[in-house]
């Protein structure tokens, strides 16, 4: 029904994504986490009516954008969720940051795992707090936490709030409710916060369920959800936060109405209320055709050296490429691929890549085309 085969051009000036580098006229680009896919038609009839009407004044959501919100969320995780628990923002790394600095002091410590998106750290340094790093382990193909060690590091740095990625960038795990318990459980022993990203929360792939932290740790934890990554409306910058911690809540509003970057914009409202009204369709047959793209990836992958991380959701792929050096900057200048470099999530990622396959079907196999003629 819906067409993901068409090739849009995105080669403008003002797009990151297709950024213009010199030298190169054919680049392909695998790397900033957004899709090269028309968003639902729904969402684009609903922006020209909003554009048409000429006027673009302040805005405020209303009533019908809480609904919006609130029945995606119930009738996908069976999540119940008020209008009071919902704050909306420009964006989720901005409630990341916010959350920083109503939740924690100068030089505490805020724990994050990595490799996890890069910005994480950013936030945590740049608000003049120390960072407590637990390094995720891979075991049998995934990502799997050391739960002692998170513990121990816990006690031993005094954390006061927990980073904490779900579905997780850049490795895809989806993760269990026994996961999920065993985080919040050793946070509310020590009394740590937990700020849980799920921008991704519903890119979940083969069969896998995402399950809201909020649903597992009730009020110790705030949600940084949006409808960006899942219907490909980054640029629109929307995002709310939500939690049953209406005290948490006001102390991050409070902080937002301070700093002046709050609320959305006219088209921000008016792009996630569509897409959570009419976007189900859609998002069901974008993510079978992301799932055949990884399984093009998995057949190609095989016998190069490059060993694939099977991704439970998103559509990004993580990919160890210790068998060749470098790989990153020789893809870009050899094969004009270019791809996330590991190092950009952790320290832990220096010998790996992350690769994007939310792209038409030929793209992705023209750019696998020329990254296997230079391997």
């Amino acid at each position: 029904m819906y067409d993901f085969d068409s090739i849009v051009n995105r080669n403008t000036p003002d797009d990151i994504k297709y950024e213009q580098i010199k030298g190169i006229n054919d680049l392909i680009p695998m790397w900033v986490a957004d899709m090269d896919f028309k968003s639902p038609p729904e969402v684009i009839d609903e922006l020209v009516r909003v554009a048409s009407n000429g006027i673009y004044g302040y805005s405020e959501a209303d009533k019908s954008y809480d609904e919006a919100v609130i029945n995606w969320f119930g009738k996908r995780f069976d999540w119940n969720v008020t209008s009071d628990q919902i704050i909306k923002l420009p964006g989720v790394v901005l409630a990341i940051s916010y959350a920083i600095r109503v939740l924690t002091n100068e030089n505490d410590h805020v724990m994050i795992f990595e490799p996890v998106y890069g910005p994480f750290r950013r936030c945590v340094e740049g608000n003049d707090r120390k960072l407590t790093v637990e390094e995720l382990k891979i075991v049998n193909g995934h990502f799997e936490i050391n739960f002692e060690e998170m513990e121990r590091k816990i006690i031993e740095d005094n954390v006061k709030l927990l980073i904490w990625c779900s579905p997780h960038n850049p490795g895809g795990r989806v993760w269990s409710e026994k996961e999920l318990r065993s985080v919040s459980d050793i946070c509310k022993k020590h009394g740590v916060f937990i700020v849980s990203d799920e921008i991704h929360a519903d890119l979940t792939l083969y069969g896998k369920k995402h399950i809201p932290m909020a649903k597992i740790a009730g009020d110790d934890c705030v949600v940084l959800t949006a409808p960006t990554k899942t219907f490909n409306i980054a640029g629109i910058q929307a995002a709310n936060i939500i939690s049953g911690n209406r005290a948490v809540l006001r102390r991050i509003d409070r902080e937002a109405v301070t700093t002046g970057a709050f609320g959305l914009n006219k088209m921000g409202i008016a792009a996630t209320r569509a897409a959570y009204i009419y976007g189900e369709p859609w998002l069901n047959e974008l993510l079978s055709y992301i799932e055949g793209n990884i399984d093009l990836l998995r057949e190609e992958l095989k016998d190069t050296g490059l060993v694939m991380m099977e991704p439970e959701g998103t559509y990004l792929v993580w990919i160890d490429a210790s068998a060749y050096p470098d790989l990153a900057e020789r893809l870009l200048k050899e094969a004009h691929v270019r791809v996330s470099e590991g190092s950009f999530f952790g320290s832990c990622g220096n010998n790996f890549i992350r690769l994007n396959v939310a792209c038409p079907r030929s793209i992705l196999k023209e750019a696998l085309q020329r990254i296997r003629a230079i391997l």
